[in-house]
């Protein structure tokens, strides 16, 4: 076949499909695109001050970054306080804390809770003791803690997750939050 004027857009075109079909097969063997890399980034950094603030029925969450140079046990100060920014009723509060790999799996962390906060093994949740009245705020931690059985490598990076939920003070409690010995007021 002879390029002339007549057919050099469709040999061009051609040409450039058969490269970007080679392109995709070869990106698709190699992963190029699938690449694990904990790029995430936030404002928040480990040992400022952090509030989540909360409303009725409703669940929030709060993530840093945190590196791998950590041993199991270590305890970190972190500053940890819930604000309800309700404006007609109290809540009622848990939260749990988690560490979030790069392989999608969580690792278990712990926060040193304050007086007004009660942890449940069942679940892992921290239970606040009574209904937060409608735009109070309570110090959930001072510090949080790496589990003993969790184990960090030191050169990768790890996400920390702090999740609040909230349910409106009008609520039966036990019914959503089968707390088993932990009694709220």
């Amino acid at each position: 076949m002879k390029i002339n004027k007549d057919n050099f857009g469709w040999i061009f075109t051609s040409a450039l499909l058969a490269f970007l079909l080679a392109m995709s097969i070869y990106l698709g063997i190699t992963g190029f695109y699938f690449k694990t890399q904990s790029a995430y980034t936030t404002d928040l950094v480990l040992g400022k001050n952090i509030q989540v603030d909360v409303s009725k029925n409703m669940s929030n969450a709060v993530s840093f970054n945190l590196d791998g140079s950590y041993l199991s046990g270590d305890r970190l100060p972190q500053i940890i306080s819930v604000k309800n920014t309700e404006e007609e009723e109290g809540v009622y509060l848990r939260a749990k804390i988690f560490i979030y790999t790069s392989e999608n799996k969580t690792l278990g962390m712990g926060l040193v809770e304050t007086v007004n906060w009660t942890y449940n093994q069942n679940d892992g949740y921290y239970y606040f003791n009574e209904v937060l009245a409608k735009q109070d705020k309570a110090s959930l931690c001072s510090h949080i803690f790496i589990d003993e059985e969790t184990s960090l490598q030191s050169n990768v990076k790890y996400i920390v997750t702090i999740v609040v939920e909230s349910l409106g003070g009008g609520v039966d409690i036990q019914e959503i939050w089968p707390l088993n010995s932990i009694k709220i007021d």
